[in-house]
């Protein structure tokens, strides 16, 4: 995994999975410390979660959330890298994913600006079943406003339901633009 020899926008991201993959991470789940190069989970810097990185090595990740305490939000964040809009017309990601219990994530493309962030969420949103399923979306690029043409950063990001315990693998995540 040592080489990233596509071309692309959308190239970063999908090396940075490749990467994930590869190592195959396990232990603990600690808020903002990276997990991978440009993957990390956040929730709420004074919340208190219980969960880990299960060993998938088949899959891009696996994890278990026993508890999150004191957190409105969960997310699994892939950097995407920082790149110009102009002149693609959609963007989207196809994800394979399961897990025991169904659980739905609202998923969205967070982008970098002088003020912070703005996220720009995909209209439906991804179901992991107990058997393994896939799930596709894209958006057009015009005329989202919350989609800016240029950024300096975006991440992937997918929001977890903060409430309840969750174990979900990502068998396969991979990005595209065009």
């Amino acid at each position: 995994m040592t080489n990233n020899i596509r071309l692309g926008p959308d190239a970063n991201a999908n090396q940075i999975l490749r990467v994930l993959q590869a190592e195959n991470p396990t232990g603990d789940i600690i808020c903002d410390a990276p997990i991978a190069p440009g993957v990390l989970f956040s929730f709420a810097p004074d919340a208190t979660l219980t969960g880990s990185l299960l060993e998938a090595p088949d899959a891009v990740l696996s994890f278990r959330i026993e508890s999150l305490k004191d957190s409105p939000w969960l997310a699994l964040h892939v950097s995407l890298g920082g790149f110009d809009l102009d002149g693609f017309g959609v963007i989207g990601f196809i994800c394979k994913s399961d897990a025991p219990s169904a659980v739905a994530m609202k998923t969205c493309i967070r982008s970098g600006t002088e003020a912070g962030f703005v996220d720009c969420f995909f209209d439906k949103q991804l179901v992991s079943y107990a058997q393994t399923s896939t799930h596709l979306d894209a958006m057009d690029v015009e005329g989202r406003k919350n989609l800016p043409a240029q950024a300096p950063w975006r991440d992937f990001v997918l929001f977890l339901p903060p409430d309840r315990p969750i174990e979900a693998t990502l068998r396969d995540l991979r990005f595209f633009i065009v």
